[in-house]
């Protein structure tokens, strides 16, 4: 019999004040780690569920709306507080999260989208990876599929950041790389517009990988246009754009905790004030040396992340705290950059093995129907590829 999965808990010490002098203005949550691939959905849902509640206890002017649910969160607090020196298993994780969300459903019952049952049996898929469909217009998930109703069910907010901005080109690069048409006076701004235009009628990105696989091998038109969609996802591939974080600045209210999805990652966001965001670090790499222990947020400023810097708990830069050595900091985001990169090429390979799959699917589709066509034209490395059932953050 395998070993059963376990995660470990850490306890963070935070505040808003910019001031860890007094220890009693410090708030204590614990969080679940994540190892190397680890499940990120299941580990985003309980960090941001516990944050948010500690956050509104810590307010002195505070009042549940609903102090079961108040209560119940404590007591799910109370259990990784247990578990601080112990690693908890993923099947107690999973035991008192449902009976969390039998709470939260309590009183709600009529209002939800799907049966209670039914989200009760999709809680592991917090662990083996969610089905996601982002929509690149308006930076939301569709508030009927299944994988928003299990963060909406804990009063929590889903977000993105995976816009494309209908006014201006953020990417500089587009004009050196996207070539107009051949045999067209189209220019760049023209095929950007194209793009825009594109992006309004698919809107999700589901539908928009299944305008990638029609068949342009006939079709010129088509072809070109889906050449411009490879070229705005590749060149957007972190998935995050400027206006996406302009749209979370605006649809957020300032000290919200809300669950990012980024990078085919779900990870524990807050807006601390305007424009200012910083993301929940669980890697438990960074729960073993003493100068890495203190680091427990990562600003979320720039697209590429090369601005972004490591915050202690209460917002205070790493390189000011205990003038801690250059080298040991260089080496704490060394280690986590590798850590992304690993997962991102785990992920990469697995969404090409999908997108082979339905290509071959299709080839033989057409060898059945005596239509000689020629082999589609391969889609860029590093562009997100057909994937119907995306299990994002899964272990392999």
């Amino acid at each position: 019999m395998p070993d059963s999965v376990k995660f470990n808990i850490k306890l963070v010490k935070w505040s808003l004040d910019y001031d860890s002098s007094d220890s009693n203005d410090l708030i204590s949550t614990p969080i679940v780690l994540q190892d190397k691939n680890g499940p990120c959905p299941l580990i985003a849902l309980i960090n941001t569920l516990m944050l948010s509640n500690d956050l509104n206890l810590s307010r002195s002017d505070y009042i549940p709306s609903n102090q079961a649910k108040s209560d119940a969160i404590l007591h799910f607090k109370s259990v990784l507080l247990q578990h601080e020196s112990v690693a908890i298993e993923l099947d107690l994780l999973l035991k008192h999260l449902g009976d969390l969300l039998l709470e939260f459903t309590q009183d709600n019952k009529s209002g939800l989208r799907f049966e209670i049952d039914q989200l009760l049996n999709s809680l592991p898929l917090l662990h083996t990876g969610l089905t996601v469909n982002p929509n690149l217009i308006n930076g939301e998930f569709n508030p009927e599929d299944l994988s928003t109703s299990l963060f909406t069910v804990f009063d929590l907010k889903f977000r993105h950041g995976w816009v494309i901005n209908q006014i201006d080109n953020e990417n500089i690069e587009w004009n050196e790389e996207a070539a107009p048409q051949e045999g067209s006076s189209s220019s760049h701004a023209d095929n950007y517009a194209q793009v825009v235009e594109l992006f309004n009628e698919l809107q999700t990105f589901d539908r928009i990988q299944d305008y990638l696989l029609l068949d342009s091998t006939k079709d010129p038109k088509l072809a070109h246009n889906q050449t411009l969609i490879h070229k705005w996802l590749d060149l957007n591939r972190t998935q995050l754009t400027r206006i996406g974080l302009d749209k979370l600045n605006l649809c957020l209210v300032n000290e919200q905790f809300v669950v990012l999805f980024r990078n085919n990652h779900f990870s524990t966001m807050f807006k601390k004030s305007d424009k200012e965001f910083y993301v929940l670090i669980t890697d438990t790499s960074f729960q073993t040396s003493k100068s890495s222990s203190k680091i427990i947020w990562q600003s979320l400023n720039s697209i590429s992340g090369n601005d972004d810097l490591f915050f202690t708990g209460d917002f205070l830069p790493v390189l000011n705290v205990d003038q801690e050595p250059q080298e040991q900091y260089d080496t704490d985001y060394l280690l986590t950059k590798q850590l992304q990169e690993e997962e991102d090429e785990a992920l990469a390979k697995r969404m090409q093995q999908s997108y082979d799959k339905k290509l071959v699917k299709s080839e033989n589709q057409a060898k059945e129907q005596k239509t000689p066509t020629p082999a589609p034209k391969p889609i860029a490395k590093d562009a997100p590829k057909k994937k119907k059932k995306k299990s994002v953050c899964v272990i392999v």
